[in-house]
C-alpha cells in the first residue's frame, strides 16, 4: 500500500540576537522586538522565539496569532492551523485569526475545513466581502461550485463593483453547464474590466481570456476555442497560468505534442522553471519517466535549489528507488543551511521506506513538533511489525494535528494490520475528507467495501478516488471491477475504454474484461476465449501478454491444448528472447501434462531472459513441490516473493507448502508474516486460525477466523463452528493438551 502523502513540521533557525538580547534585559517584552521584524516582513525569523514564548504562556492570544501569521506568511501554512485556532479564542482575534486560519487551511489543501470556519466569521460579521471572496475559493477547490456562485451573487450585491469575483463566476457558471449564463457573465466581466478606473491586476485580464476559451470548448465549438487560445497565448505568452491553460485545451482535444511544444516555447521564452516542471508533469501523465527524470534532474543541476533537489527527491520515492531519493536529498540539504520543515519530514519519511530505522530515529527526535514526531515514529513502528505501538503513535499525532491526512491513512494502515477494518475504514473516511489526493485512503476504503460485497460503497470511494488521481491504473482497474459487481455495466466499460486508450494497457484491459465474464457467465472459460480471441489484440506482441495468459488460461481450463499450444507458438516465433512468452509457454506445457523436463526447460529460459521475471520463479516452485523437492520449491517461492511484495500469492504457496510437509512451526512463521504484509489475506488468516487452535489457542485462533468472516471468507463459517467445536471438546476433556508437533 503506497503512501502518497508528504505532511510536515519544521524546525526554524533560533533568534540567537533576540535571545540573548531578551537576556540580558534590553526588552522588557519579547512581542515589542517581534512586531517590528513583522512589520518588515521578517516572519520566518520570529518563529523559533515565537515557540519558545507559546510554550511559556500559552495563553497568551497575542503570541499564539503572531506565530499563526508568522508560519503562514512564510510558507508553513499547515503549521499555523493550531496557534490560530488558540487565537480564535480571544474576541480581540476572533475575526483576524479565524481568516488567517482558513487562508492557512486553503494553502494547505485541507479547504473543507476551512469553509466552517469561514462559516463562524459571517455569524460575527455576515457582510465581510473578503471572508466571502475565501469561501468562494475553498468552494471551488473543492468542486461546490453552486455554493460558490451562491457567494458571488451576494458578494456582488454588496459590492457591484468587485472584480476579483467575476471570473470566478465566469468558471462555475461553465462547470454547472449553465452555458448561457456564463456568456453574459464573460460579456459582464470582459465589460468592467475594460471600463474601469481602477488599476486591474493583469491576472485578471489573463484568467478571462482563458476562460472565454474554456466557454468555447464547452459550447463543442473546438475552433473557436483553438482561436481564442491562440489568442491568449499571444497577449500572455509568459504567463503561467494561461500558459498551462492553453496546454491543458490541447491534451484535452488529442492534441500532446501541441500541447508539449507551447511549453516548450515558453520555456524558452522566459526561462521559467515553472514551464520546465510542467513539461515533467506531462512526461509523468504520458507514462514517460524516463523524459521526466531528466527534465527534473536537468532542472536541479542546472538551477539547484532545495525545491528542485526536493522535487527530484520525490520522483524517486514514487519509484520506490530510495538510494537515489536520499541521494537528492542530501543535495537538498547541502544547500540549505536552514533546512524547511517540508525537507526535513520528507528526508525522515524516506529514510523509513528505506529501512534505515535508526537514522530516521535521529532526526525525528529533534523535531521541536511532537506532532510530527510521532508521525514518523509510528511509521517506523508499523515498518517494523508494531501496529499497536503505531497506532498508539499515530493517535498522539491526530490529537494535535486532527485533519492530517497521511496521519488519518496510516492510522488505518495500522488498524488494518491489527485485523480492526471498521477501525481502517473510519480512518480512511477521515482521510478522504481532509484531502482526498494526498493518499491511497480512497482506493483502499474501495478495496474494503469490495470485500465486503459492499459495491455500491466500493464504487462511491473508488469515483472520488480517479477524481483526485484520473490517471492511476490500480484506480482504474479497481473501478471496472466495482461497476462490474455493482452491476453498473456503462460505467465498467468507460473504464475499460478509458485503459484500453493507451497501447500499453490494451493487452491488461481485454484480460480484465475477459476474467469479468467468465466469473460472471454460466460458461465462463468458453465467454473468456471468445473474448480475447475477438479482440483486435496483437497477441504475439509482449506487450499484450496479460490479454495472452488469461487465453491461455482458460483454454487450459477447456483442455483445448493444442490450441494453447500453436497460441503461444505464434508469440514465441515472433519473439523468441521475449521473456514472458517463455515462461507462458512453460505453464502451458505444465497445463498439458507434458514432462517436467520440457516445462523447466522454459522456465529456465524466461529466468536466463530476465532474472527477475517472478512468474517463472512460481512456475519453477510448482514443478518443485510436485516432484516432493520442498526445500527447492521453498527458495524458489522465497526469490519471487522478494521480486514482487505486492503479491502474496507466492509467499501463501510456501507457507501451504510447509504445512503440508508437516513443518506446522515453519509455516505458522510464514502465516504470521504474510499478514502482517497482507492483512486481508483471508487464505492466510483460515489457515493460522486452524493452526492456533490445535495449539489450544482458541481466543487467538478465532480472532483470526472473524478476522476472515470479515473478509467474507467462504471457510470462514466452517472455521469458525469447528474452533468451537474443538473448544468444547478439549473443555469437557479436561483441556487435555494439544498433541505435539
Amino acid at each position: 500500500m503506497r503512501i502518497l502523502s508528504r505532511n510536515y513540521l519544521a524546525i526554524s533557525v533560533a533568534l540567537l540576537a533576540l535571545l540573548l538580547g531578551l537576556a540580558c534585559g534590553q526588552a522588557e517584552d519579547p512581542l515589542i522586538e517581534i512586531r517590528k521584524l513583522h512589520d518588515e516582513g521578517r516572519y520566518a525569523a520570529t518563529v523559533d522565539q515565537l515557540r519558545i514564548l507559546v510554550d511559556q504562556d500559552p495563553s497568551r492570544a497575542e503570541t499564539q496569532f503572531l506565530l499563526g501569521t508568522a508560519l503562514l506568511l512564510s510558507g508553513n501554512g499547515g503549521l499555523a492551523v493550531w496557534p490560530l485556532r488558540a487565537a480564535t479564542k480571544s474576541p480581540k482575534y476572533a475575526i483576524e485569526a479565524r481568516m488567517l486560519l482558513a487562508r492557512s487551511m486553503v494553502e494547505s489543501r485541507t479547504a473543507p475545513d476551512a469553509i466552517p470556519v469561514i462559516n463562524e466569521v459571517l455569524e460575527l460579521e455576515p457582510e465581510n466581502i473578503p471572508a466571502m471572496v475565501l469561501r468562494i475559493q475553498a468552494y471551488q477547490s473543492t468542486g461546490a461550485n453552486d455554493e460558490a456562485l451562491a457567494d458571488i451573487e451576494r458578494v456582488l450585491e454588496l459590492d457591484p463593483t468587485n472584480i476579483p469575483v467575476l471570473v470566478p463566476r465566469v468558471t462555475a457558471l461553465i462547470v454547472t453547464e449553465q452555458i448561457e449564463e456564463a456568456e453574459i457573465a464573460i460579456e459582464e466581466a470582459r465589460e468592467r474590466l475594460d471600463n474601469t478606473d481602477e488599476e486591474v491586476d493583469p491576472t485578471f485580464r489573463a484568467m478571462l481570456c482563458v476562460a472565454r476559451g474554456m466557454f468555447a470548448h464547452e459550447k463543442g465549438e473546438s475552433e473557436a476555442a483553438e482561436a481564442q487560445y491562440g489568442e491568449c497565448l499571444e497577449q500572455f505568452p509568459g504567463h503561467p497560468m494561461v500558459v498551462q491553460e492553453t496546454a491543458r485545451f490541447y491534451e484535452l482535444i488529442d492534441q500532446p505534442d501541441r500541447a508539449i511544444e507551447i511549453l516548450e516555447e515558453a520555456y524558452e521564452l522566459t526561462g521559467n522553471s515553472v514551464f520546465r516542471m510542467a513539461l515533467a508533469q506531462r512526461m509523468k501523465r504520458a507514462g514517460d519517466a524516463e523524459e521526466q527524470e531528466r527534465l527534473l534532474r536537468l532542472e536541479a543541476e542546472e538551477r539547484p535549489s532545495t525545491t528542485a533537489w526536493f522535487t527530484l527527491a520525490d520522483f524517486y520515492v514514487g519509484r520506490d528507488e530510495f538510494d537515489e531519493a536520499l541521494e537528492a536529498f542530501d543535495h537538498a540539504l547541502a544547500i540549505s543551511p536552514n533546512p524547511p520543515e517540508t525537507l526535513l519530514f520528507a528526508y525522515a519519511d524516506t529514510l523509513v521506506q528505506a529501512e534505515q530505522f535508526d537514522k530516521a530515529r535521529g532526526l525525528v527526535e529533534g523535531f521541536e513538533q511532537s506532532a510530527l514526531r510521532d508521525l514518523i515514529l509510528g511509521r517506523i513502528l508499523l515498518a517494523q511489525g508494531d501496529p499497536a505501538g503505531a497506532l498508539v503513535s499515530f493517535e498522539s499525532g491526530i490529537l494535535l494535528w486532527p485533519n492530517n491526512p497521511a496521519a488519518r491513512f496510516l492510522a488505518g494502515q495500522a488498524a488494518e494490520h491489527m485485523g480492526d477494518f471498521d477501525r481502517a475504514i473510519s480512518e480512511y473516511r477521515e482521510s478522504i475528507r481532509a484531502n482526498p489526493a494526498r493518499t491511497e485512503a480512497g482506493l483502499q476504503l474501495a478495496e474494503l467495501y469490495y470485500l465486503q460485497g459492499h459495491f455500491m460503497d466500493a464504487l462511491d470511494a473508488v469515483q472520488r478516488y480517479m477524481q483526485a488521481h484520473p490517471g492511476d491504473v490500480d484506480g482504474i482497474l479497481m473501478g471496472i471491477r466495482v461497476a462490474h459487481k455493482a452491476r453498473r455495466f456503462g460505467i465498467a466499460s468507460e473504464g475499460l475504454t478509458r485503459l484500453s486508450e493507451k497501447p500499453e494497457h490494451a493487452g491488461m484491459a481485454v484480460a480484465e474484461h475477459a476474467t469479468l465474464l467468465a466469473e460472471s457467465s454460466p460458461d465462463g472459460a468458453t465467454t473468456a476465449v471468445k473474448t480475447v480471441e475477438d479482440s483486435d489484440l496483437d497477441l504475439t506482441d509482449p506487450i499484450n501478454a496479460p490479454a495472452l495468459r488469461v487465453l491461455l488460461t482458460y483454454l487450459a481450463k477447456l483442455e483445448e491444448h493444442e490450441k494453447a499450444e500453436k497460441r503461444i507458438g505464434s508469440a514465441l516465433g515472433a519473439h523468441p528472447e521475449a521473456a514472458v512468452f517463455n515462461e507462458l509457454n512453460g505453464q502451458m506445457l505444465s497445463a498439458k501434462g507434458e514432462s517436467p523436463e520440457k516445462a523447466r526447460e522454459a522456465f529456465d529460459r524466461a529466468l536466463e531472459l530476465d532474472p527477475e521475471h517472478a512468474e517463472a520463479l512460481v512456475g519453477l516452485a510448482a514443478l518443485s513441490a510436485e516432484a516432493g523437492e520442498v526445500d527447492a520449491a521453498l527458495a524458489f517461492y522465497d526469490r519471487a516473493a522478494k521480486l514482487d511484495s505486492e503479491d502474496s500469492t507466492a509467499v501463501l504457496a510456501a507457507a501451504k507448502l510447509e504445512l503440508g510437509a508437516g513443518r506446522t512451526a515453519a509455516a505458522q512463521a510464514r502465516f504470521e508474516a504474510l499478514l502482517q504484509d497482507h492483512p486481508r489475506d483471508s487464505g492466510a488468516a483460515i489457515e493460522l486460525a486452524r493452526i492456533l487452535a490445535d495449539q489450544g489457542k482458541f481466543e487467538a485462533g478465532l480472532e483470526y477466523a472473524h478476522r476472515a468472516e470479515w473478509l467474507r471468507a467462504p471457510e470462514a463459517e466452517e472455521t469458525l463452528a469447528s474452533i468451537e467445536g474443538l473448544r468444547a471438546r478439549r473443555g469437557a476433556a479436561g483441556n487435555a493438551p494439544a498433541a505435539s508437533e
